[in-house]
């Protein structure tokens, strides 16, 4: 009996590891019916498998390929999960010889009916290829008959000759059960590995040196006699023996990213690897380096063709140019002239690249343009009216934080022009930017300034002061119990430049609309806004409103909330641990004054208290104020975030003003009837 309790025991231990099968196409039951992942039950989907393999294999008269292969199996859990099903595949395609081809897409949808698994296969009508660029494409594909409970699995190689390996990643928005990822890189290439320092989960890499040999066969003439002419050819054989760096990763249970608010781009926080080529060096050969460092970045990136080479082209503009440099205007004018020329001549088409797209003569002629053929060509103009300017490469929010050098740290360049002993940032992809004010995306921590000589120094992105949002209001409470009045509000600086960009082109019905959905319970008429064309002043906002759902009436007393409809419900900062810093874009103010007359018959019972909190090291603050003069009211809150990174070890006391901010916001005036 015990021997056989003691099998029984052994066989519930050891079934779960013999029944999992990581070969493509095997899917058991097990995985199709599993309900959630018990490592992680808010997890919407999970892969089940992945594998990740990379090597450089010798192909005669082609030299070393590379290959990256990659296999993953994942387990949907319920709709949230479905999104999974939709993937893309990014592929450089510059040239026929410069460009990685996609071979052996296989995907298949796993269900299970009646107990029986069953299969979907994609078809080839199901893949879709979108040119994105001159540099890249995707290759797209949605897994066929999946639902909730499916099993998607899919395995592709991606081979070129480039010696580039792409970022390689190690966690997903959703959990990985098990994964093996090797690298394998002959002696002859050497990659420096640039792990991410801002990763919580840290990987645990094994790295070995191993033997290979290879057969190099070929044809070679060997004489007859003696004599030039006399010769034959000689088919040989010969064996090259080398070492193969190896890094393998075997890691189970690699948690997932999880969403935080305020958080610029998640994925910067994932656990990935850059691989940088530092050096090439074969047999017989003088090694050849590459860039080691931020200065030999920098002048490689100026000597590209579609940087630097573009920068010294002005012939297609320069009759429009010389018109405006005609008037003799003061520098800060011709600045701001030659910024909203080029704003006025071409429109961005949202591609992003230090390199030129269409080439900065095509993009004047056609009117549009990637960021390097827009900025460049202002950075060429800027310098062509004889002003101090040069282009700043940048990493845009979602290409990450260039931590270490590589070219493939920046995607982005904007203009910097010196004046006064002032660098004045310029980015003209957007109609309604000003100075100092480039993409929201782009505001990333610092840029690489690159002067003409090929020396290079960082620049700071960040704006230096708050943008303000103020909201003054002026409110009645009517013997009907109804509130009425009206806002005026302000919006400088990115608040400014933010709602341009969204709402300056809306007719005003819209724009209404608009603002009811941000304002939920108000009438409003007669709106009206002023300055969205004139980028020099701020924007400013007017509006009447009704308010019939602001008071609330218990017995003989009235309570009003003394924002109104400007109070905040939630506390955004509601978790009690914070893993990644608090990303708001640009130091802010935001102020909302609400000065309240009550009608006669009534007086004030009570009102809330005064409050004013700090943060450490000025980081921010919060501030209530509430005064009573008669019959009225005035309540000021105001809340400051003076840095537009705020550190981790800052987040315990930001919950805390939001927590007092929201409680402030709760409380209510007190009206009795006299």
């Amino acid at each position: 009996m015990k021997k056989i309790l003691l099998i029984t025991l052994l066989q519930l231990f050891l079934s779960p590891v013999f029944s999992q099968n990581y070969k493509f196409g095997k899917v058991s039951k097990e995985e199709l019916n599993e309900q959630f992942n018990p490592k992680d039950t808010s997890a919407n989907a999970t892969v089940l498998y992945r594998k990740q393999h990379i090597s450089f294999n010798y192909v005669e008269g082609n030299g070393f390929i590379q290959e990256n292969k990659i296999h993953e199996r994942i387990k949907i859990y319920n709709r949230e999960g479905l999104d999974q099903a939709i993937k893309k595949i990014s592929l450089y395609d510059e040239s026929n010889e410069l460009k990685e081809d996609l071979v052996g897409l296989k995907a298949v949808t796993y269900n299970i009916e009646s107990n029986k698994i069953t299969q979907t296969k994609l078809k080839k009508s199901g893949v879709f290829e979108e040119k994105t660029n001159d540099y890249w494409k995707k290759v797209k594909f949605t897994f066929p008959d999946v639902k909730v409970g499916s099993v998607i699995e899919y395995k592709y190689t991606i081979e070129t000759s480039l010696l580039d390996i792409n970022d390689v990643y190690f966690q997903q928005m959703i959990p990985i059960k098990k994964m093996n990822f090797t690298l394998i890189v002959p002696e002859y290439y050497s990659y420096r590995k640039h792990f991410n320092l801002k990763a919580a989960y840290i990987p645990n890499f094994i790295n070995e040196i191993k033997p290979e040999s290879i057969t190099i066969s070929g044809l070679t003439d060997r004489p007859l006699t003696h004599g030039p002419l006399n010769r034959e050819a000689e088919f040989s054989r010969s064996e090259l023996k080398f070492d193969q760096n190896w890094t393998t990763l075997d890691a189970n249970n690699i948690p997932a990213l999880k969403e935080e608010i305020y958080v610029s781009s998640i994925e910067n926080y994932a656990a990935f690897v850059k691989l940088e080529l530092q050096q090439l060096k074969f047999p017989g050969k003088t090694p050849k380096s590459f860039s080691t460092t931020w200065e030999k970045v920098a002048k490689s990136i100026y000597n590209y063709e579609k940087f630097g080479g573009e920068l010294k082209k002005q012939n297609y503009y320069k009759n429009d140019l010389d018109a405006i440099l005609a008037e003799n205007y003061k520098v800060d004018e011709k600045i701001t002239k030659i910024f909203n020329l080029i704003k006025s001549k071409v429109s961005y088409n949202e591609i992003n690249g230090y390199g030129t797209d269409k080439g900065v003569r095509k993009a004047y002629k056609e009117g549009v343009g990637n960021v390097a053929d827009i900025n460049l060509m202002l950075t060429s103009m800027l310098r062509y009216a004889g002003l101090k300017a040069n282009p700043v490469l940048v990493s845009t929010v979602d290409n990450g934080k260039p931590l270490f050098p590589t070219r493939k740290g920046f995607n982005y360049v904007i203009s910097c022009v010196e004046f006064n002993g002032e660098k004045i940032l310029l980015d003209a992809t957007k109609s309604y930017a000003t100075k100092n004010m480039i993409s929201p995306n782009a505001l990333n921590w610092q840029g690489r300034l690159i002067k003409k000589d090929g020396k290079s120094e960082w620049v700071d992105l960040y704006p230096k002061k708050n943008s303000n949002n103020i909201k003054m209001v002026s409110a009645n409470l009517n013997n009907d119990l109804v509130l009425s009045g009206k806002v005026r509000s302000q919006k400088t600086d990115y608040y400014a430049y933010e709602y341009r960009d969204q709402f300056g082109g809306l007719q005003k019905e819209s724009l209404i609309n608009e603002l009811l959905k941000r304002n939920e319970g108000i009438q409003v008429t007669d709106l009206n806004v002023k300055n969205i064309q004139d980028l020099k002043k701020p924007i400013q906002e007017t509006y009447n409103f009704v308010y019939e759902d602001g008071v609330d009436k218990i017995g003989s007393e009235i309570y009003i909330s003394p924002m109104l409809f400007l109070t905040a419900e939630d506390n955004v900062f509601n978790n009690d641990t914070r893993n990644y810093p608090i990303d708001y874009s640009y130091p802010r103010t935001n102020k909302k004054i609400v000065n309240l007359t009550i009608p006669e018959g009534y007086r004030i019972k009570s009102i809330p208290e005064s409050i004013k909190l700090g943060m450490s090291d000025l980081v921010g603050g919060y501030t209530y104020l509430v005064k009573q003069i008669g019959n009225k009211v005035q309540v000021s809150q105001t809340l400051n975030i003076n840095f537009p990174v705020i550190a981790v070890k800052y987040y315990p006391e930001l919950k805390e003003v939001y927590k007092q901010m929201i409680e402030k916001n709760s409380e209510k005036i007190v009206l009795e009837k006299i």
